[in-house]
């Protein structure tokens, strides 16, 4: 079990405390005999040079008294602070206790540690500096988990730092005083990068743009949506997502996802589900305009599914898939347009079912880079389950539409797609299940949690090109599974790698696992190229 890193330092060293101090002795001009004082030192807090962002720092000063050791003992007559000094003199208040046991929430780079202790009793102020803490990302690179503890939402990462082994780093958003104080509902998060194009608006503090500004991290939450900055993963008032529109309220707007619910988008676009029925598109990184669900020639705008088709790192010419729930019909999207089209009617690209009126209603719908075909999963009123595959998004081919009969099909809370063999996986719940397009009356079940509920089941899609081969080793290939106990209130993440459909049957291996979590809503990758 991983859990957040704790720096313990205990310093071994003694030197005298700079600052205000008594002298050894002291003498008048009169006739009086020589007083020895009691003098008090510490050590010199020298070992303290590393500690990640945001875990835990632990130093334990060690204190000695020239004559009356038992002062040392009365810790009421005392009280202490601890600071962090930057090299321009900024300075921080870490904690008030006599042992350093404290969060660090400081930015990114290089510290003097500073510990004060007054002496109430006789007014003494006691002062030492350290040189050489350095506060290094704990956030480099790895799994971002966004899930609910105790109503809360909570923002935790699974870093993957050089040459150590992965670590666990707890409630990123606390370092964000800007946010609500119990942010709540945890809905999506998801990682965004730009090699080319950044994402300006509004920059950080309303500024300058910056190298970082091409990287960035959404989250969407009942209360509100917010970019964070991709290197320590802070966010501020003025990056609510709605200050990426020109007239949202962000006190009444929460979004739903933003990107593209899991399908991979080209970088140029973003797109975002208010959780209404509505998608906007921001392009080039610019304020987001109208909502596009609306269809050319019709006045009326469709109520929108809350999913969105797209094939992986598809070209700027590459349409979206939207489903319009009200007339039940799978509708194409261009970047830029505007406006939705319904697909051509022509019978030779609707072999197996009508796109215009599909007669059912859609329970999760994703894209995947096997095939460039879009998956969709629909409900039809006899209650039974359907699997629709095509493409829409540069022709209007459809390739499969099966009636689904696995174990408990009709009560899947969770679905994902293979992107190596397009087998579909899907989670009721402590069991998750397998079968395929091509063979869907063969089911098997891959995954029994036990007491256990599936909360989430994805195949991340990357942009890295060193996360695309098909070893099994790389993480581009895990179907990931979130799990969670009632019982004790833990949530885990666990990275399988499925084997082939037809020869191995969707056979799970366990590649990676991390626990310590709440009940996982949402994951995302932070890449590093």
């Amino acid at each position: 079990m991983l859990s957040t890193r704790n720096i313990n330092i205990k310093t071994t060293a003694l030197g005298l405390l700079a600052g205000a101090m008594f002298a050894g002795c002291y003498r008048d001009l009169g006739n009086y005999d020589y007083k020895d004082v009691n003098q008090i030192k510490v050590d010199s807090l020298q070992g303290v040079k590393d500690v990640y962002q945001y875990d835990t720092l632990h130093v334990t000063p060690y204190f000695s008294a020239t004559q009356d050791t038992t002062v040392l003992q009365q810790q009421y007559r005392y009280t202490c602070e601890w600071y962090a000094a930057t090299p321009s003199s900024t300075v921080f208040r870490l904690d008030t206790t006599r042992v350093l046991n404290t969060r660090i929430n400081l930015a990114v780079g290089t510290y003097k540690l500073i510990f004060r202790m007054k002496d109430k009793v006789s007014g003494n102020i006691y002062t030492f500096s350290q040189g050489g803490l350095n506060v290094v990302s704990g956030t480099y690179e790895g799994w971002l988990v966004f899930s609910d503890v105790n109503g809360a939402a909570r923002l935790d990462m699974v870093n993957f730092l050089t040459n150590n082994p992965p670590a666990v780093t707890k409630d990123i958003l606390a370092a964000s005083p800007d946010l609500p104080k119990k942010l709540t509902g945890p809905k999506d998060v998801a990682y965004m990068y730009s090699s080319t194009n950044g994402n300006t608006v509004p920059p950080p503090g309303h500024g300058t743009t910056t190298a970082a500004d091409k990287e960035w991290i959404y989250i969407c939450t009942d209360q509100g949506a917010w970019k964070l900055r991709n290197d320590d993963m802070t966010t501020k008032w003025q990056w609510n997502t709605a200050h990426e529109f020109v007239t949202k309220d962000s006190a009444s707007f929460h979004p739903d996802f933003v990107g593209s619910g899991g399908s991979g988008i080209h970088p140029s676009y973003i797109y975002l589900y208010d959780g209404q029925g509505n998608v906007y598109e921001r392009l080039n990184y610019m304020y987001y305009g109208n909502p596009v669900n609306i269809v050319s020639g019709e006045s009326k705008r469709f109520k929108a599914a809350p999913f969105i088709g797209r094939q992986f790192k598809m070209t700027v010419n590459g349409a979206l898939v939207l489903f319009d729930t009200e007339k039940r019909r799978f509708l194409r999207y261009s970047p830029n347009a505007g406006q939705c089209v319904a697909p051509a009617t022509d019978p030779v690209y609707m072999p197996y079912f009508n796109y215009n009126n599909v007669n059912m209603d859609l329970v999760w719908m994703r894209s995947t880079p096997f095939n460039t075909l879009t998956y969709a999963v629909l409900k039809a009123a006899d209650n039974s389950r359907w699997l629709a595959v095509f493409d829409i998004s540069t022709t209007n081919v459809q390739d499969k539409f099966v009636k689904l009969t696995g174990t408990d099909i009709d009560k899947a809370t969770h679905f994902a797609i293979d992107k190596n063999s397009g087998t579909l996986f899907y989670a009721v719940g402590s069991r998750v299940y397998a079968t395929s397009k091509d063979y869907p009356d063969q089911t098997y079940m891959v995954l029994d949690a036990g007491q256990e509920e599936v909360t989430l089941l994805e195949q991340h899609v990357f942009w890295a090109s060193k996360y695309m081969d098909v070893s099994p080793t790389n993480r581009g290939n895990y179907l990931m599974v979130g799990t969670y106990s009632a019982a004790n209130g833990n949530g885990t993440l666990t990275g399988y790698y499925p084997a082939d459909f037809v020869n191995s049957h969707a056979t799970l291996t366990k590649t990676e696992r991390f626990t310590g979590f709440g009940k996982i809503k949402a994951i995302s990758y932070r890449e590093r190229f």
